[in-house]
């Protein structure tokens, strides 16, 4: 096309050329007849028509003889071009040649290639096709995942990357990268293996990825013990620190995280980071094989605090303690079965109640409503600020069937006063989190609490204990009480005492407003 055009250009020159000395002499003969040209000699003018046309013959000549040399130009171009052709379709060719494999073949290759480097079987429900862009692959839809001859999930498409090293036979084909994409797993402790054997099974290059993957946690009884969502879970070497790692992004219960395993090809040692941004959650956590237990050392951060910890593993049970003793206890994996001891001998009023403390943050979560989690929490609190007189609290959380329940709860207020409760839930619902419950004054020095209330005489009816039901809304920050009872003995008049406080909005947390709530209980209840 090039050439043409070439030619095509030329030619339209010299014609404008022709046209061109052709006019002029129609012209010089025009110019003849008039009265002002006449003077000059006919034979000079047609001179200058042979000078011009001899001119243009000139000009013809050179044209061929630039023809004939590009004609042979042309002949190697075109030599050129077509050497060029022949290689750019067999480049093309070579790389389409897996298109054209067996399919049986091919399923067989891979499934030998998946088993002998990661230990899995795949079945083919679909046929397998060919892909070049942007490195050839082959790929295929509803694949199934067996480990140990049971169907561990399922894949609605599947990935295979093959290497650049021949294309003319299978026996020197790899696999170098496997993609998984909207897989279904259903795990147990009897197939988790599955994964801690893909770690170390990961190739130098390498990579065996899962992509928007549902993991269903199942116990013995084939129960949904927890549903986790995972964005993306990649197994690969880590060629330069000779590391074997797993990096992935999940969530558990609605809750974020991110995870980075590397193993140490070595000594199998291991070191883990969990991140979660949501509850501002980070733990670095390195881990040591001992015979059959593992020991570990975790640094996390709780309450924005950094706290380490060391543990053991050993069979389903692990067993954790900070080093400042005051964090303990132990999970057992086989039901899942939580069980720690938390010792504060300080917390802030901000951490419990405020809006953006870390406790409201996990409740919000629901990470603990999930019905398949139980535990038991003891929980101890020598001081809280800004309650210096509320010391030595004891309380028991449990979670059992979606629910946070609170009892055992003891504290004592100014060494005359123990509060005392064993009916406390924690609800979370379109109404806002509140905690509800039951909740017992007993004064063993009513006359030391009024003194500290500055309560007048006339006023110090004696008496032995308050119970009452009280509603605590978080979002509000609003502590409310009701059917109050004095010696079990109910009262209208404090009823009603209580139903109007309740309507002026007032913060009982408050130092000065709770000591003038206190005042004026006793002024009413003595008449």
């Amino acid at each position: 096309m090039f050439i043409f055009n070439f030619y095509k250009k030329k030619s339209k020159k010299l014609l404008l050329s022709i046209n061109k000395i052709l006019d002029s002499f129609f012209n010089e003969l025009e110019r003849s007849k008039s009265q002002k040209n006449k003077r000059e000699p006919i034979k000079k003018k047609l001179f200058n028509l042979d000078h011009k046309i001899e001119s243009f013959f000139n000009k013809f000549k050179e044209f061929k003889k630039y023809n004939q040399s590009k004609k042979k130009l042309s002949f190697f171009n075109n030599k050129a071009v077509l050497s060029v052709t022949i290689i750019f379709l067999l480049f093309v060719s070579y790389f389409f040649m897996p298109a054209f494999y067996n399919e049986d073949e091919t399923k067989n290759f891979l499934k030998n290639q998946i088993s002998n480097t990661y230990e899995i079987e795949i079945k083919f429900n679909e046929e397998v096709s060919y892909g070049l862009l942007p490195k050839p692959f082959f790929y295929t839809k509803n694949l199934e995942i067996t480990y140990q001859d049971k169907i561990l999930g399922t894949s609605e498409y599947a990935k295979f990357y093959i290497s650049f090293n021949n294309f003319f036979s299978f026996k020197k084909l790899n696999v170098k990268d496997v993609i998984f994409q909207d897989t279904e797993f259903n795990i147990n402790a009897k197939n988790i293996n599955f994964f801690k054997k893909t770690l170390k099974k990961s190739k130098v290059q390498d990579q065996f990825f899962f992509k928007k993957t549902k993991f269903f946690y199942k116990d013995e009884n084939d129960e949904l013990l927890f549903l986790s969502k995972v964005d993306s879970l990649k197994f690969f070497y880590d060629n330069k620190n000779d590391l074997q790692k797993v990096k992935s992004s999940f969530e558990i219960f609605n809750i974020p995280f991110k995870l980075d395993i590397s193993e140490n090809r070595e000594n199998k040692d291991k070191n883990i980071n969990l991140i979660s941004k949501k509850i501002r959650l980070d733990i670095n956590s390195s881990i040591k094989y001992i015979d059959d237990k593992i020991n570990g050392f975790l640094d996390i951060d709780l309450f924005n605090k950094s706290n380490s910890f060391k543990y053991t593993i050993d069979n389903d049970k692990l067993s954790f303690l900070s080093e400042d003793e005051n964090f303990g206890g132990g999970i057992n994996f086989k039901p899942f079965y939580l069980s720690t001891n938390l010792n504060f001998d300080y917390i802030s009023q901000k951490k419990i109640f405020q809006s953006e403390s870390l406790i409201l943050d996990v409740l919000d979560s629901e990470l603990l409503n999930n019905p398949n989690l139980s535990s038991i929490v003891n929980v101890k609190v020598n001081k809280i600020d800004k309650f210096e007189y509320l010391t030595d609290i004891i309380l028991e959380i449990q979670l059992d069937n979606g629910k946070i329940l609170m009892s055992n709860f003891y504290a004592k207020w100014n060494k005359s006063v123990l509060i005392k409760s064993d009916d406390i839930e924690f609800a979370n619902d379109k109404n806002g989190k509140k905690l509800i419950g039951e909740i017992l004054f007993d004064f063993n020095d009513v006359e030391k609490f009024f003194r500290y209330f500055q309560i007048k005489r006339n006023y110090r009816n004696v008496f032995g204990e308050i119970r009452a039901d009280f509603v605590y809304d978080f979002t509000q920050d609003k502590l409310t009480f009701n059917n109050l009872r004095i010696d079990d003995k109910s009262n209208e008049v404090l009823e009603k005492f209580l139903e109007d406080y309740d309507k002026k909005n007032k913060n009982l947390f408050n130092k000065v407003t709770f000591r003038n709530f206190v005042k004026e209980f006793f002024q009413i209840y003595a008449g």
